[in-house]
């Protein structure tokens, strides 16, 4: 008996040392957790203490006067109030951020060369070290991007302004035009470098620098804000078109009519950079929807592209747009081979490359009698899910392309796929588009257009005063996630890159509404 009890409490006080020692290492974890927390805490502090004494400058491009809904939602006017917004935030008082937008390279190289020489280097130390000069370069004009919206991020030799790039099948401009160019391209070159030289005096006496956008030749900035390319806007639309036509499912015998508009204009002032902007588009484009045209799985009712084609074929689906008439017309043509009489052709899917192309595209197609909506072609398939499907958390044109399965198998698969000789199927295709565009919202809402996109300016702007803060603070930029480094023009730079946003009927509440950049009423909801 007295054993038992001994034992029993043997047992008892074993259990009673067990939980306090469980209530000891809970308390040494808790304190580690607080010393954490206070860290973290401490960090922000220091940051925004620091920040609360420091100086922020950005130039950017002016938007010019809109009056209409018809412009992109990709404008400096929506970016720069996000920017300061989000550096306020992060302990930036408002009165020492700046915004200064300039309508020309040559007056914002004056603006940077005066901000430098008249108020940076005449500064204390202290005060040089806790300044940040944002930049975003005004590009040419005519450089191919106006209907995307402002900051579209050129090639690097169209950034710099100092290309003479051409291909083969470039026709030749009168001579007139050609001196007028070089000497334009002659002049911003110049003004580049001005620039450059006045945001290096900026480096050297301690101060930090940003680039948004377009990079600047002989110059490494702290970071570097990446923007969509033409390649990637391609891309983009390229694979929701193939996720929302299931073409992995398609067979040679059934295939999807897929037509492809390339907004381009040889004026003979901006001909270099228009030309490289629609062939890198139409590149991203063709990475992703060649494999389908070689294997027969996709076909252009208009007979523009076909099984032999490459990404050298873009000047056959290019086209004038400087007008809507002129995007009814190409479309019209396209579809009824510009025969008033003629019944249009069957068609899938139309990448028109950006909203002010779309809206065109719908308009025609509207005239021409094709009905229903995109709602009604593979409801199941959203853009949320193309998105988290087939985009990487990086470059959009570093995406694997999704592979066309062999047009033998699942032959099954597209029994009820009209095929394109179907003249009298009119249901409406499936039509992409970038820009984001406030008149197109209805559209897209309606499912008329099945999508368009945008960059993400929120994300964007929290990652340029995150590292603003940190660099005031004197604290590598590699303690901020958005950073990743990249070579930009051979030099390895710290780069803030963010997705694109597909916007579509099913996620534009979350990302254009909720973030405020347009109302219910704007989506006429």
């Amino acid at each position: 008996m007295t054993k038992r009890m001994g034992c029993s409490l043997a047992r008892f006080l074993t259990l009673i040392l067990i939980g306090m020692l469980a209530i000891i290492q809970s308390g040494c974890g808790s304190a580690q957790s607080d010393d954490d927390n206070a860290s973290i805490d401490n960090e922000k502090v220091s940051i925004s203490s620091v920040a609360g004494k420091s100086n922020v400058v950005i130039f950017t491009p002016s938007d010019g006067i809109s009056i209409t809904a018809h412009t992109p939602l990709n404008k400096w006017a929506k970016f720069t109030p996000l920017i300061t917004k989000a550096l306020t935030d992060k302990g930036f008082p408002s009165k020492s951020i700046r915004v200064k937008t300039d309508a020309s390279l040559d007056k914002q190289r004056e603006d940077i060369e005066n901000y430098v020489t008249d108020q940076l280097l005449t500064a204390s130390t202290e005060t040089k070290k806790h300044t940040v000069l944002i930049v975003a370069p005004v590009t040419p004009e005519h450089s191919g991007n106006e209907q995307y919206g402002d900051y579209v991020s050129s090639p690097s030799d169209l950034a710099n302004s100092s290309s003479e790039k051409k291909t083969a099948d470039d026709s030749t401009t009168d001579a007139q035009n050609d001196d007028e160019r070089k000497e334009e391209k002659s002049k911003a070159a110049a003004d580049a470098k001005a620039m450059v030289k006045a945001l290096k005096k900026a480096q050297q006496a301690g101060a930090h620098t940003g680039l948004l956008a377009n990079s600047l030749d002989d110059f490494t900035p702290d970071f570097f804000v990446s923007m969509s390319t033409a390649e990637q806007i391609g891309t983009l639309q390229a694979h929701q078109l193939v996720s929302k036509l299931a073409l992995e499912k398609v067979t040679a015998d059934h295939p999807k009519s897929i037509e492809i508009l390339i907004p381009f204009s040889e004026d003979g002032t901006g001909s270099d950079s228009s030309r490289i902007f629609a062939s890198e588009a139409f590149k991203g484009i063709w990475d992703t929807l060649g494999p389908y045209f070689k294997d027969g799985r996709a076909v252009s009712a208009s007979n523009t592209l076909g099984k032999q084609s490459s990404e050298k074929d873009w000047k056959k689906v290019s086209f004038n747009a400087s007008k809507t008439s002129d995007v009814r017309e190409a479309i019209n043509t396209r579809l009824t081979g510009g025969s008033k009489d003629a019944q249009p052709h069957h068609v899938d899917g139309i990448i028109a490359m950006n909203d002010f192309v779309s809206s065109g595209v719908v308009e025609e197609l509207t005239s021409l009698k094709y009905s229903g909506s995109a709602a009604d072609v593979n409801p199941e398939i959203d853009v949320s899910g193309i998105v988290s499907s087939l985009t990487s958390k990086r470059n959009l044109n570093r995406q694997a392309v999704p592979k066309p399965k062999d047009s033998k198998q699942n032959s099954n698969d597209a029994d009820d796929v009209p095929k394109v000789n179907d003249s009298n199927n009119m249901s409406w295709p499936i039509v992409t588009g970038y820009g984001s565009y406030l008149d197109m919202i209805p559209y897209v809402v309606n499912g008329k257009q099945w999508m368009t996109g945008m960059e993400n300016i929120q994300k964007l702007s929290t990652d340029i005063a995150d590292a603003a803060g940190t660099l005031v603070a004197e604290k590598p930029l590699t303690d901020c996630p958005s950073i990743s480094s990249m070579p930009i023009n051979g030099t390895t730079t710290n780069v803030i890159h963010e997705e694109a946003m597909a916007i579509s009927a099913g996620n534009l509440k979350k990302t254009l509404i909720e973030p405020g950049y347009i109302s219910l009423a704007d989506a006429e909801l």
